[in-house]
């Protein structure tokens, strides 16, 4: 291909990688016998937030409201919300504190940064 000489080497790999592909799949042969194919599965499934857990987090980070909000992206008022339980914590917020909680370590590294760029 002339089109292969404006390519760096690794995008020339790619390409070729891709090609060979391609023609295993419109051979009809299969692609298990020839390539690698990997199957991941994941079992993430957070631990659902009442009200009284996401107080708990935030207490244990020694966070007040306005910090613990502006941290996780959602309003000061979203926050509240949740810990009156008027409204429920969505899970991706769920596997967000479950990581806080596990590895505390994101949070203190995080805030460190904030705080010394004020």
């Amino acid at each position: 291909m002339n089109e292969d000489k404006r390519l760096s080497p690794l995008a020339a790999e790619m390409v070729a990688g891709l090609s060979a592909f391609c023609d295993a799949l419109e051979a009809g042969e299969p692609v298990g016998k020839r390539f690698t194919v990997r199957t991941v599965s994941l079992d993430i499934h957070p631990k659902p937030y009442g009200p009284d857990d996401v107080k708990e987090v935030r207490r244990r980070l020694g966070a007040s409201q306005a910090l613990l909000a502006e941290f996780l992206g959602v309003s000061v008022k979203t926050l509240r919300s949740w810990e009156q339980g008027s409204r429920p914590v969505p899970m991706i917020a769920c596997r967000y504190l479950d990581d806080l909680v596990a590895y505390p370590q994101l949070w203190i590294e995080r805030v460190k940064v904030t705080t010394n760029q004020d």
